[in-house]
């Protein structure tokens, strides 16, 4: 088996040889689904990301596949189809990581929205989905809700909703669109960062680039060049003949706690006492995720933790909203922050106010952009994208595309030979076997790797210690490290715990006192001598730090 050094240098030769049609510049779901996309239409791709695969906003969303309720009280409508017409094809294509999950909406005096006009906008949301929903909306009384959300605040109580959207696992959704990509011929290569670009008669010929890991300066030939980078799209823009800005990014927080201290099996949506802004708590496996923010971040999006602030306001709002829940800053296992790449609006007040519309842009250097736009609606975005770019491409000598769009039916790699719920069970049942709990671990295994899991229990039951749980807690197992540096595109141990697991989220040390082995199991599949993981381990360390950096403020004084 070659090791990472050699699978990079293979890469390197790769991209050398002819002119792409297409060099995207951005590893997120919308590099990611981009490239997937093109290469099924038969464009020859090659996609460049500075970190890993969904490093950036794509792997620090709330995790939610959904039409935006929200969106339709600000009369965004069209966005709102457009999500919830997606979200159902999510459910066939993605099946294994797109799984329902109900949310109550309770209704206080007082709210702006009485609880006859939230039924009535919940009737609107069921329609524009063609009531092709999980299960269509409901309304429960003051005393029915405390079945679905016990301890929540009884005063002033109304009622509620209760209505379906869908959960996912962000990462794993830029990964699998990435592997599908590869999968068609695309090449992929991350920690390679863009320095540059090559013009010729006022049009972009050439990507730089240097591969962080080997250090090697690369040359990539394109005829068109795509920025998909999402919170970095204004600074790869700076590096082209025509500099733009098209961001106001966004700061979003979400932070976890243990499940004990608020337990809920249904998703709840909430209004911050102090704003009145919308936030959710989600149910998160054996944790709950409280978010999320939104406030304006001008600062270097490669250095982006939560604040004390940030924290703090967050438990507030599960204070106010639980009164009998005491949450405080010790009870916060781990944070994600992500930065939503929102398209400058003049006349757009608080960032909560800015759509979460997209934009495409084809120049005449040859250069595309896109930013903006929902997780959600990813899929539809890329496909417009190569709507809109193709004739762009042909112009500058590019390959016609064989054929047209595919992703609407091509299912991605995990969801292949799942075309119902009851092909889902049977394999969460075969992959079971290997392990001592195997529900458990089958259940986990089926709706993370989907029809792939077949290839995690394959190493679970050859390889020793491979079916041993990583946590007692959770239900990963040792042979998921090995899959990921075979088979997924992992680099690095942050990686691994972080993108194709949630050990640092999940794990109540973050995943600390397991790490050094997890970089023993990579490091045999990507070739690590002890110095390489003893390194990879004390870089782990060094992000699990500056996660808890917060923790240093005063804003929870007395």
């Amino acid at each position: 088996m070659s090791s990472l050094r050699e699978r990079r240098e293979e890469a390197h030769q790769r991209l050398g040889e002819g002119v792409y049609d297409l060099a995207i510049v951005g590893g997120g779901i919308n590099g990611a689904s981009i490239a997937r996309d093109a290469a099924l239409r038969g464009y020859r791709v090659c996609l460049l990301e500075q970190s890993d695969l969904g490093f950036g906003t794509s792997s620090r969303s709330s995790r939610l596949i959904h039409g935006g309720l929200r969106y339709l009280e600000q009369a965004e409508v069209g966005l709102v189809f457009e999500s919830v017409s997606e979200r159902y094809t999510l459910t066939h294509t993605a099946r294994h990581l797109v799984r329902p999950l109900a949310f109550v909406v309770p209704v206080y005096k007082g709210d702006a929205f009485p609880l006859f006009a939230v039924d009535l906008g919940l009737w609107v949301y069921d329609a524009l989905a063609l009531f092709r929903n999980y299960k269509n909306h409901t309304r429960l009384s003051a005393s029915q809700l405390k079945r679905f959300v016990p301890g929540l605040r009884a005063e002033g109580l109304s009622g509620a909703v209760r209505y379906y959207d869908y959960q996912t696992d962000d990462a794993r959704l830029v990964l699998e669109n990435a592997l599908g990509a590869q999968q068609a011929g695309a090449e992929l290569l991350t920690y390679c960062r863009v320095d540059g670009f090559d013009y010729r008669q006022n049009r972009v010929k050439n990507v730089r680039a240097t591969d962080l890991i080997t250090e090697t300066e690369l040359r990539v030939r394109a005829h068109c060049v795509l920025c998909a980078a999402g919170p970095w799209t204004d600074r790869v823009l700076g590096m082209t003949e025509r500099p733009d800005r098209w961001l106001r990014p966004s700061k979003g927080v979400h932070i976890v706690v243990p499940r004990e201290k608020l337990a809920l099996d249904d998703a709840l949506t909430m209004r911050h006492p102090e704003d009145r802004r919308v936030l959710f708590v989600l149910p998160y496996h054996e944790r709950t995720v409280i978010g999320t923010t939104d406030t304006d971040f001008d600062a270097d999006p490669d250095n982006l933790e939560a604040s004390c602030e940030d924290v703090r306001y967050l438990l507030a709002a599960a204070q106010h909203a639980f009164p009998e829940v005491d949450l405080g800053p010790d009870d916060v296992l781990s944070s994600w922050t992500g930065l939503r790449p929102l398209l400058r609006q003049e006349d757009a007040g608080s960032p909560s106010a800015v759509s979460r519309e997209h934009r495409i842009q084809v120049r005449t250097d040859g250069v595309i952009v896109i930013a903006g736009g929902k997780l959600t609606t990813y899929r539809k975005m890329a496909a417009e994208c190569l709507e809109l770019a193709a004739p762009a491409i042909g112009m500058a000598g590019g390959t016609p595309p064989r054929r047209g769009e595919q992703t609407r039916q091509v299912p991605l790699p995990g969801a292949v030979g799942l075309a119902s719920e009851g092909a889902l069970e049977d394999l969460t049942g075969e992959v079971s076997q290997p392990f001592a709990d195997g529900a458990y671990v089958g259940t986990h295994l089926a709706t993370v790797y989907g029809s792939r899991a077949r290839e995690v229990a394959t190493i679970a039951r050859s390889e020793p210690g491979a079916s041993d749980r990583v946590d007692s807690e959770l239900p990963y197992v040792w042979a998921e490290a090995t899959h990921a540096g075979r088979h997924e595109l992992c680099c690095t141990l942050e990686d691994f715990m972080v993108r194709r697991t949630h050990l640092f989220y999940r794990c109540r040390d973050q995943g600390l006192a397991v790490a050094e082995r997890a970089a023993e199991i990579l490091g045999k599949e990507l070739g690590w001598d002890a110095s390489e993981r003893k390194a990879q381990v004390a870089a782990y360390e060094a992000r699990v730090e500056a996660n808890n950096a917060w923790r240093g403020d005063l804003c929870f004084s007395d």
